[in-house]
């Protein structure tokens, strides 16, 4: 009887652990027109460009940063459609590491 009872007990424990992590992972990224992002990101709170790269999966990565407020969005443009671009993170602290100018970290910059 209390074997069955916990058995029935895990078993939704369980469900309420794997259920809403299935959900997350089918809702893709909000994409919206890359164009209209772009000009978002850079008005409305004074974003950047600092970083683009081709990512394993396929897909082209972005970052954008303000150095003023710490603010950062992070994005993709998938290549099934070079138009629309998906955020996939923000944050609203950061510094950007690399001297932007496309030269390498400072000898004696602490990164972490």
């Amino acid at each position: 009887m209390f074997t069955n009872k916990l058995t029935k007990i895990l078993y939704m424990v369980v469900l309420m652990v794997v259920l809403p992590l299935t959900a997350y992972a089918q809702n893709p990224a909000p994409c919206r027109d890359r164009e209209q992002v772009i000009k978002f990101l850079e008005g409305a709170h004074g974003e950047e460009l600092i970083f683009r790269g081709i990512s394993g999966r396929g897909h082209i990565t972005l970052i954008h940063y303000n150095s003023k407020t710490g603010t950062w969005t992070a994005s993709i443009i998938r290549p099934q459609n070079p138009t629309m671009m998906c955020g996939v993170d923000v944050g609203s602290t950061g510094e950007l590491i690399a001297n932007g100018d496309g030269s390498t970290l400072k000898k004696n910059k602490k990164t972490w």
